[in-house]
């Protein structure tokens, strides 16, 4: 992972290029023979003259099937051997691998390539491997770049009907830098897939500006009736704010409510003869038990005694002693 992070762009592509070749080999194994070898038979294939250099066509020219470029048999050394059962880009690796031991020229002397010719027991195949001398591969690349189109293969043999496809070297080519790459044959389709793609994305672009567009003219058209929603709302969040201060203030003023508060605070035996409420203030006056302590009894109810007058030194009355009280209202 670490190695992944510090990897530069150009490694990365690197990598990603070997991923898609990997990928792509790994499916052209899952393709049945016969149309691999059905492949070949609809190529437009070309001689190699070594002498001259030249490429001469085979059979009927067709100008717009793929160029597969074929080699002359004694222009190449070929070898059967035996190898586990692998797929087609692994192969050519152990072909590479084992170059000195299959072939009898040095590495690096020979271009090598292999193809399956068929199964050689359990979990082994019979395997066709082509070495082209890096002589012969040199003057063959002269050829090649003079060739009409770029080539789509390079043929040990021509192709026949019923037998296993040749060995085609132009992997080993482009590998060795001898060879054109597909990315300049396929340099139109990037193209093209580039250019629907941009031409994907502002359409992606234009579809999201017009779905806003819209909602903003919607929202526009819904302004006036949402701003008279939020009147409403507003107003009825003020009626119901008047009507709960309402409410309190007629539970903490209701005049039965504080009268009989004032009711269970006096003293036991305490006769009310008078109650009158002004603004803040409210004025009690009656009769109270000999040595009933009223205003002690009010201020233990939690009411504020503004003023207290006491006639206990009056004459003795059937009713008790008399008392007159003002109370403030919302004070402790």
């Amino acid at each position: 992972m670490s190695g992944l992070l510090n990897a530069d762009m150009q490694t990365l592509r690197g990598w990603a290029e070997q991923g898609w070749r990997w990928w792509l080999g790994e499916l052209a194994g899952l393709v049945p023979r016969r149309w691999r070898e059905g492949r070949h038979r609809r190529l437009a294939l070309s001689l190699y003259d070594p002498l001259s250099g030249r490429l001469d066509p085979i059979g009927d020219a067709r100008p717009r099937a793929p160029l597969a470029v074929v080699l002359p048999r004694d222009l190449v050394l070929t070898r059967l051997i035996e190898t586990p059962a692998l797929g087609a880009r692994d192969l050519n690796k152990l072909i590479t691998l084992d170059a000195d031991r299959i072939m009898p020229l040095a590495r690096g002397e020979a271009l090598l390539a292999a193809s399956a010719r068929g199964p050689a027991g359990p979990g082994r195949i019979q395997v066709e491997v082509a070495g082209l001398p890096r002589a012969r591969a040199e003057m063959l690349s002269l050829a090649l770049a003079h060739a009409p189109r770029v080539p789509a293969a390079v043929l040990v043999g021509a192709p026949e009907p019923g037998l296993a496809q040749p060995v085609d070297l132009l992997p080993a080519l482009r590998a060795a830098g001898l060879a054109g790459g597909v990315e300049r044959s396929a340099a139109p389709l990037w193209l093209a897939v580039a250019f629907l793609f941009l031409i994907n994305m502002g359409l992606l672009v234009w579809r999201d500006t017009a779905t806003l567009d819209t909602m903003s003219a919607l929202v526009d058209q819904q302004a006036p009736a949402v701003n008279v929603a939020h009147g409403i709302i507003a107003r009825m969040r003020r009626e119901d704010a008047i009507a709960a201060a309402t409410v309190t203030a007629r539970r903490k003023r209701e005049p039965l409510a504080l009268l009989a508060r004032i009711d269970a605070a006096l003293p036991s035996g305490t006769w009310l003869q008078r109650f009158t409420w002004t603004g803040d203030s409210v004025k009690l006056a009656g009769f109270h038990p000999a040595k009933a302590d009223v205003s002690g009894a009010l201020r233990t109810a939690g009411m504020a005694v503004a003023r207290y007058g006491d006639t206990s030194n009056a004459a003795p009355s059937p009713l008790g002693e008399p008392f007159e009280i003002t109370l403030k209202l919302g004070k402790r």
